[in-house]
Formats: structure tokens, sequence, C-alpha cells
């Protein structure tokens, strides 16, 4: 598989660099997450330059929250798939950067008991 980048998304002045088919397969999805990103970090921008105003940072608040929870649905639909093909404990730990397996054994049973969530179900091209 080339990791090459061949095509850059751009979203509120952010250049993203994905492959061709990164980009097919993920199509409006990867230039949402951009915009996210991007007001994401004009949120620390604002914090850093010291001039945010409460109506910046709501905005700044509601796009992270938006991000963070497409993220999280990313890693439990990564962590999911990571269980269905047998990947060990350890690796889990070392990915989710955990001092112990026991954490990320415990953390894997736990999401495997539940039914994949929206954010889940988004990432793996269940959902809207």
């Amino acid at each position: 598989m080339n990791t090459e980048p061949e095509l850059t998304v751009h979203a509120s002045g952010l250049a993203i660099p994905l492959t061709a088919d990164d980009a097919r397969l993920l199509g409006e999805d990867a230039e949402l997450l951009a915009a996210l990103l991007g007001r994401a970090l004009h949120g620390i921008a604002l914090l850093r330059a010291g001039r945010a105003s409460v109506e910046d940072l709501t905005e700044a608040i509601e796009r992270t929250t938006e991000l963070m929870e497409r993220l999280n649905g990313i890693r439990r639909a990564e962590v999911r798939e990571f269980a269905a093909q047998k990947g060990t404990h350890g690796a889990l730990a070392r990915a989710m950067h955990l001092t112990s397996r026991a954490t990320a054994q415990s953390r894997r049973r736990a999401l495997l008991r539940e039914l994949p969530d929206v954010m889940e179900e988004w990432a793996v091209g269940e959902h809207d």
C-alpha cells in the first residue's frame, strides 16, 4: 500500500495530506474532520493570544467536543477491530500508552460488552 500523500484535503486554512485511496474512502468526512481540527487549533491560538471571548470559547468548545466525540468513535472502532483480529493485550496497552496489559484488557472487555455507538458506526461508514 502506498502511503505517500497524493491528495491534500484543505479546510479552514488547514492542509492534510492523504493518499488517493484514503481520500476516496473518507469522502466528505475528511473535510469535516479537517475543519473540526482547524477550529480546535484556532481555539488554542485564541487562548495563547489571550483574546478569547466567551463567544469564541463557546464555539471552540463546541467544535472541540464534536472532534473529540468523533475521535473517540474512531478509537472505539479501532479497538473493536483490533480485538476481532486477536491483537494482544500487550500490543493494545502500548498503542493506548498504558503501563499495564491488565488495564488494556479491562478497557477492551468493557468496550466489547457494549454495542457500537453512533460515532463508532460513523467511523466504519455505517452511519451518517
